[in-house]
């Protein structure tokens, strides 16, 4: 049974989450806080394996709260709610770490969805690691990973997707990918990815909508954004550089 603790700054919010959980099998609320400040206290006093954590919080807010407890601890379980379905503010909690979110207003069912999950990922990779401790030794196939990114470049890479690839949950597949290649599998993809639009953008006349949409991006905005915080630029303003610099006199 896991141990839970709930963060959020409305009171009623935090019973009507405790009633649920506690109602059920798979996990018990240790903890409560009602801010950032205090679940990162709160954290350290209880080691909760699962927290549940508002974004929108006074003080330190759920985003800061939940990158500072991953920073301690990354195979902490942070699962986001939120009352806004923003798709840039949820990509931010998963790049920061998250495992999951859930919109408000919390229906009984989806939050117990979200619970299940975890606990099934807990005793499947209860039960590979069992497995990889009789077969020490054994390679864990983050190779097969590496192999299916490079070849699907202008695909949606998941990381559910590949995880499936290497037989692991998505939970445990990230914790292995991030300890043996050294970065997050968000990082990874997107470096990639990045690099090949800058060999796109450095030989091709194509505009930048069309380099995001072909490298999978559907959103050219995102696209943009990962771009300049990897070059230090926009691909547009990349583009132009290069083309300064390689010019011929």
């Amino acid at each position: 049974m896991f141990k839970i603790m709930i963060v959020d700054d409305e009171i009623l919010e935090r019973q009507a989450l405790k009633m649920i959980i506690n109602n059920s099998e798979c996990g018990k609320v240790v903890a409560e806080a009602c801010n950032g400040r205090e679940a990162i206290e709160l954290d350290r006093k209880f080691n909760p394996d699962i927290i549940i954590m508002d974004v929108k919080m006074p003080g330190i807010d759920g985003m800061k709260a939940s990158e500072i407890i991953k920073e301690q601890n990354s195979n902490k379980i942070i699962i986001m709610i939120t009352a806004y379905d923003d798709f840039e503010l949820v990509h931010k909690a998963l790049v920061l770490g998250v495992d999951d979110y859930i919109l408000k207003p919390i229906k009984p069912s989806e939050l117990m969805n979200v619970l299940n999950k975890f606990f099934v990922n807990f005793k499947i990779n209860k039960e590979f690691c069992a497995e990889k401790l009789v077969n020490d030794g054994k390679e864990i196939p983050i190779k097969a990973a590496i192999e299916y990114i490079h070849d699907n470049l202008t695909g949606n890479i998941t990381l559910e997707k590949t995880a499936s690839i290497c037989n692991l949950s998505p939970c445990y597949f990230s914790k292995v990918f991030k300890k043996e290649v050294g970065v997050t599998f968000v990082s990874y993809v997107n470096d990639i990815k990045i690099n090949k639009a800058k060999e796109m953008l450095e030989n091709k006349d194509i505009p930048v909508l069309n380099v995001a949409l072909d490298l999978g991006f559907e959103d050219c905005g995102y696209f943009i954004r990962v771009f300049k915080k990897s070059q230090g630029v926009t691909p547009k303003k990349y583009r132009e550089a290069y083309r300064e610099e390689n010019r011929e006199i």
